[in-house]
């Protein structure tokens, strides 16, 4: 028996038969897709259905009868039927037993890559089964994909882009290396300056972008918010600010006259976090970030307090309390310390009591200890205990991947390393001439290694600090020829 059949579907796939060998007795596939059937060949469901040549069976008792259906499918087929073909019962006609076929194939719901067609809208079980969604792992991932806003199963999903611990790590010490390099090698400062300034650009406008697009969660806003508004920012504000007025910072090659662009560069830093800062403070009436829900369930409405609140100072674990006390007490005996060892040049005769800038400036030229601790070491731990805090108590599910992001955030920190390789023997003398260094090795003698890169004052530059014996040469020569005229 032969039929010849054509089969529209979707009023744009046409299907001309084949030949096909069919057994009217044999079971129809019990899956979505073609098994071996009739045992001749699997057929291959994404592009035809080949010829199969008819079998002769030699045995007598064998009254099969076959029949050959001529198919040709043009393309993957699409058919609306997508009902599954019964395992058991009596077979089913011919007609009805090809159309079942031609839904099977491909063995995928139909509606893929056709989700414009208004039958395509609902998703299916056989659609999402598709995904293989088969552990939690790949669960966890199609849910944070995008996360529902009434709901928080999970908490917050991770974002690694903002919050992973690779990009606060790099974050973390990039800063803390431009710091250090500000403090004591100023010259070297300004190759460094522009990549850390737009690091922190990118970071701030990246977030805002994201929570203008309700893509990012508040608490991954306070992270950016937080990484962003380190301390390294606050004093390349206030030496801006500094040079505004005329006086003179260890940043002249960078914020010197006429340096108009990394002026208007660092100060428009100000409104861009005021920015981010309001939508994240705003209620959530107002403004939705992405898993809002989360915002109750997780941060009972204190998200951004848990990244800008005073930790140390504040402390609600016991186990911080020990830390503060040691922190502060040594901060305060050390200056204590060192005023009254310097009181003497301090407070001249004639002078006024309260000098609170000529007490700065000369504890930390004779202690250079003390501003290492009070403008490095402070603040900056400071700053990565609240973010870390915060991190700890919000984002649980933060975690190193091999991804773009963490990989540029490794290769960032790259170029301060190298700085840090160079500083290292400069560091090494610094250290062993410390004061408090030199009373636990017995030390009486003058510093050995007294480099004016390191014993610098802060309000002398590199030009005070280079141009001195030269003025002061000259001035010799002129007073001689004054003398001798």
């Amino acid at each position: 028996m032969h039929f010849d059949m054509n089969h529209q579907t979707q009023g744009r796939r046409s299907f001309a038969l084949e030949t096909l060998q069919l057994s009217p007795t044999s079971r129809p596939p019990e899956t979505l897709g073609l098994q071996r059937w009739n045992k001749t060949k699997t057929l291959n469901p994404l592009y035809s259905i080949a010829p199969i040549a008819h079998q002769r069976r030699t045995r007598a008792s064998s009254r099969r009868h076959l029949h050959r259906f001529k198919i040709r499918v043009n393309e993957p087929s699409i058919t609306t039927c997508s009902q599954p073909l019964p395992a058991d019962g009596p077979p089913m006609s011919t007609p009805n037993l090809t159309t079942a076929i031609l839904s099977q194939f491909p063995s995928r719901e139909p509606c893929f890559g056709h989700s414009k067609l208004p039958e395509c809208q609902n998703v299916t079980d056989t659609m999402v089964k598709f995904l293989n969604i088969s552990d939690y792992d790949r669960y966890f991932q199609s849910y944070c994909l995008f996360p529902p806003d009434d709901s928080c199963e999970f908490g917050f999903c991770p974002n690694p882009d903002v919050a992973s611990p690779t990009v606060r790590a790099s974050t973390y010490f990039t800063t803390v290396m431009s710091a250090v390099l500000i403090l004591y090698l100023p010259g070297e400062v300004a190759s460094t300056f522009f990549s850390q300034l737009l690091n922190v650009y990118s970071l701030i406008i990246a977030a805002i972008i994201a929570v203008a697009n309700r893509n990012l969660t508040k608490a991954h806003t306070g992270v950016a918010i937080g990484l962003a508004c380190s301390p390294l920012s606050a004093y390349l504000i206030l030496y801006v600010v500094r040079a505004l007025f005329g006086y003179n910072s260890r940043l002249n090659q960078v914020f010197g006259p006429g340096m108009w662009i990394p002026r208007a560069a660092v100060l428009m830093l100000v409104p861009v976090w005021l920015t981010l800062l309001t939508l994240a403070a705003m209620p959530r009436s107002a403004w939705r970030f992405q898993q809002s829900a989360c915002d109750e369930v997780v941060g009972n409405h204190r998200v951004l307090r848990e990244f800008f609140e005073p930790v140390l100072i504040v402390a609600r674990d016991k186990a911080v309390l020990p830390a503060t006390i040691f922190i502060g007490v040594t901060w305060l005996v050390g200056w204590v310390t060192a005023v009254v060892r310097e009181r003497k040049v301090i407070w001249k005769s004639g002078k006024g009591i309260f000098r609170p800038h000529r007490i700065w400036r000369k504890v930390v030229d004779r202690y250079p200890f003390i501003q290492f601790y009070t403008v490095i070491f402070i603040p900056h731990l400071v700053w990565i205990v609240n973010i870390e805090s915060g991190v700890h108590k919000m984002l649980k599910h933060e975690s190193f991947s091999y991804s773009y992001g963490q990989m540029l955030a490794l290769l960032v920190t790259i170029p301060p390393l190298y700085q840090l390789i160079l500083l290292v023997p400069r560091v090494f003398w610094w250290f062993f001439d410390l004061n408090w260094v030199r009373v636990i090795l017995g030390r009486r003698d003058k510093p050995l290694h007294d480099p004016g890169h390191l014993r610098r004052t802060t309000t002398e530059t590199l030009y005070d600090v280079d141009m001195r014996p030269l003025v002061a040469s000259e001035a010799k020569t002129h007073g001689r020829e004054l003398s001798s005229g």
